[in-house]
């Protein structure tokens, strides 16, 4: 019996059910400017594809964009394509986008390995984040499995409506942290507020 309870702990608590190649960070710029910083760790495993897809988000302004390979941190080539392109470059599935940072990779992805990336960027989208009297408000689904939010330093969270684990930063802003254990996405919405 002791046997069967360890395997199904192992089974609950094993890295491959709680790990994900996936990680965004979405840094809050000031409120007034409706703008985060995003960064985004992503990993593509389609064998010999030259490219890899970011979708850019219905309502999102994508701006400062920059990509790198994550096994060497040199820059990669990228550009702005409609989805129209994207599937006939190698998009695979339906679009869920109506333009995607197509990411050329470093070598197409080898048999059983996978590309690895960062992507930089940043969004203004007003109906996602802006100011609040008194503080800030931000609201988005997660389709990934881990996110994390940075409020803008001078910032305290008085609200979050989704379950996630809060941190200080060592430059004092705060961070919440976020696993979406669902099969859809997760809606988060929490506010801040400005402190004395």
């Amino acid at each position: 019996m002791r046997y069967l309870r360890l395997a199904v702990l192992l089974a609950i608590f094993s890295p491959a059910v709680f790990c994900s190649d996936e990680l965004t960070v979405y840094e809050l710029l000031s409120p007034q400017t409706h703008s985060f910083a995003i960064t985004y760790d992503v990993s593509t495993s389609v064998e010999g594809s030259p490219y890899l897809f970011n979708p850019i988000r219905r309502g999102s302004v994508a701006s400062d964009e920059r990509v790198i390979d994550a096994a060497t941190g040199k820059p990669l080539v990228f550009g702005v394509v409609s989805a129209e392109q994207a599937v006939k470059n190698g998009l695979r599935g339906r679009p869920n986008a109506d333009q995607y940072i197509q990411v050329t990779l470093a070598h197409p992805v080898p048999k059983n390995g996978e590309a690895r990336v960062r992507i930089f960027k940043t969004y203004t989208d007003a109906a996602s984040y802006g100011p609040e009297p008194g503080g800030l408000m931000f609201q988005r689904s997660f389709g990934i499995k881990r996110n994390v939010i940075v409020l803008p330093k001078g910032y305290e969270l008085i609200y979050c409506g989704a379950p996630g684990i809060v941190s200080t930063q060592p430059d004092g802003r705060i961070r919440v942290s976020f696993f979406n254990d669902r099969d859809d996405e997760l809606m988060v919405r929490l506010k801040g507020r400005l402190l004395p």
